[in-house]
């Protein structure tokens, strides 16, 4: 496992993440580093194999060409596994999140020792289909619902855990011995809205952002908040869990929400999210529950937007595409009415990730709290 970089070489490393290949000079302006240690610093990370050297450019008039330099993608991999109520999906990325192999493994009920096999058989065939050596891995990381599972990758006290209904089973397992034996690797553990967040950070929409709030629409409803390009947890690990402002017995924007809005209105309801079709189903009821579930999601953009100056509002999660994109043209025809002059309206953005963000959030974890000054 990759180890003992230091604060100043993980800025450097986030730096070339977020914005690309960057000349010596460029990386020593931003990070406030001389030139002399950005150099020696620039060195270590080429003798790790994290970065490298790529063509010259000009950088004025004058002088001698800059070298630029840029992460190393396959300078180090990493696995990602999200577990969800009904399937487990995995995949293997790159430094850049690039994803050299990628498999789903349905089941009928998450039980440990089934997940177990599944999770195990899952890794082993990446690494095979990629072609990538173990010894590349850096580690794995796991997403699964849940509320505040941890704590930026650190276990978090007993009673901190809510897991839900379907996972009743996992609530007596050492979650960490329990994948960490699965996966064979290092592992780190998030709910799955916090991954999704974490997947916007590092490969999304949120690549190029310093402050913006993931929506993350799945069978249940969270998110999270990045500030100042990190993520932000709050005292007790809680902070964009937004499914908690919305009780269970009433309208949440949500895929159980959804589901039990379209068994109620169609002959063949689907039974899971993955079931939707957005192309079987009459306009008029898919606009209905936009229309449903807009007013609360509305008030939950405009709180955020004022009180903490967002750039943008990110939705993603496993809401079909068309559903999504729905509710971010209502939020931004309608949030800017109720934005009071001379405060700023957030960008309302679609993720690229789709139901990626989730597995791919999952595989950030352990790129982030080895390669990014934003987990210290």
């Amino acid at each position: 496992m990759l180890t003992g970089l230091t604060e100043s070489e993980l800025r450097i490393l986030d730096l070339l993440r977020s914005r690309g290949p960057l000349s010596r000079a460029v990386l020593a302006r931003e990070t406030d580093l001389a030139a002399a240690s950005l150099s020696r610093l620039s060195q270590s990370l080429l003798e790790r194999g994290l970065i490298e050297e790529t063509h010259k450019v000009r950088e004025g008039q004058r002088g001698k060409p800059g070298q630029l330099i840029r992460l190393h993608a396959q300078g180090g991999f990493a696995v990602g596994v999200a577990l969800q109520s009904e399937y487990v999906a995995g995949c293997l990325i790159d430094l850049e999140g690039r994803i050299h192999a990628s498999a789903t493994r349905p089941f009928d009920a998450p039980e440990p020792s089934i997940v177990n096999k599944l999770i195990s058989r899952l890794v082993a065939g990446l690494l095979e289909d990629s072609g990538v050596s173990r010894a590349k891995v850096m580690g794995a990381g796991v997403s699964m619902p849940g509320m505040s599972l941890h704590r930026y990758g650190v276990e978090r006290p007993k009673e901190m855990d809510r897991l839900p209904d379907e996972f009743a089973p996992w609530r007596s397992l050492n979650l960490q011995t329990y994948f960490e034996d699965c996966t064979g690797l290092p592992t780190w553990l998030e709910n799955s809205s916090q991954a999704a967040a974490l997947a916007e950070l590092h490969f999304g929409a949120g690549q190029r952002l310093q402050h913006f709030a993931v929506l993350h629409l799945a069978y249940g409803f969270g998110g999270g908040l990045v500030l100042q390009r990190r993520p932000y947890r709050g005292a007790f690990g809680r902070a964009g869990e937004f499914g908690g402002l919305f009780p269970y017995s009433g309208i949440r924007p949500s895929g159980r929400d959804l589901l039990g809005y379209l068994a109620e209105r169609l002959p063949n309801p689907p039974a899971s999210l993955r079931a939707i079709d957005p192309a079987q189903l009459p306009p008029d009821v898919m606009e209905g529950w936009l229309e449903r579930i807009y007013p609360v999601t509305h008030e939950l953009c405009r709180f955020l937007s004022v009180s903490l100056d967002l750039e943008a509002l990110i939705l993603n999660g496993l809401l079909p595409a068309t559903v999504l994109n729905g509710l971010a043209n209502k939020l931004r025809e309608r949030l800017p009415r109720d934005i009071r002059t001379g405060f700023g309206v957030p960008q309302v953005l679609l993720s690229p990730l789709a139901e990626s963000a989730l597995v791919m959030g999952a595989a950030a974890l352990p790129l982030h709290f080895l390669t990014s000054a934003s987990s210290r």
